[in-house]
């Protein structure tokens, strides 16, 4: 009997301690808002590791989740740590990111162009990571805030990385198709025909 009472209170023990342990790994976070629409949705459960960074760095297309003056958000790595950035803007905000090899055509074009626009590059400190928003158009992330210190970070979502996702804001250059001159030649009268045609259609005793 005493046997099996320390057997099952060995295993409510170990029990408790992998609860435990799962609690300090893995924290439940419910997301507010829609930045990071549709990948995740307000209202949506996800969870988070939070020593998972502890042993790795932040990559590219890796969901985090940091704080910001009291805020708890979450975002996607756009850029890692030491890695840059190229945008445009208009001197005060970012307008948008460009595809890292279309920079040189993209700066080319604006230095010819006559716009306030222009292309700036900015390298992301080696502890810290540039994040977007997926839902790009209604999220305010390092476009606004800065790089996000890696102290800042909480932990990582439970989620595949993905960095493709940013593709569609990324500004890339129209490629110009060159104007093509069409020769249109006056078709050539046959024979027997021509200015006496019209003398033919006129009314007769003209």
């Amino acid at each position: 009997m005493k046997n099996e009472f320390v057997i099952r209170w060995s295993k409510i023990i170990a029990l408790a301690s992998v609860l435990y342990g799962i609690g300090n790994l893995y924290q439940p976070t419910v997301v507010v808002g829609n930045s990071m629409a549709p990948t995740l949705d307000s209202g949506k459960m996800i969870w988070v590791d939070r020593t998972y960074y502890k042993t790795h760095t932040p990559q590219r297309g890796e969901v985090i989740i940091f704080t910001h003056d009291g805020e708890t958000l979450v975002k996607r790595v756009y850029r890692a740590p030491g890695e840059t950035v190229h945008y445009i803007t208009n001197g005060q905000e970012i307008i948008e990111p460009i595809r890292e090899n279309r920079v040189a055509e993209a700066r080319a074009r604006f230095a010819r162009a006559n716009t306030r626009l222009r292309v700036e590059t900015l390298k992301v400190p080696k502890d810290s990571v540039f994040v977007l928003g997926d839902n790009y158009t209604c999220s305010i992330d390092s476009r606004q805030l800065g790089p996000i210190p890696l102290s800042s970070i909480v932990g990582r979502a439970h989620l595949e990385p993905d960095p493709t996702v940013a593709l569609p804001y990324e500004y890339v250059p129209r490629q110009v198709r060159p104007v093509q001159h069409v020769h249109h030649e006056a078709p050539r009268p046959s024979a027997g025909f021509g200015t006496s045609q019209a003398s033919e259609a006129s009314p007769k005793g003209a």
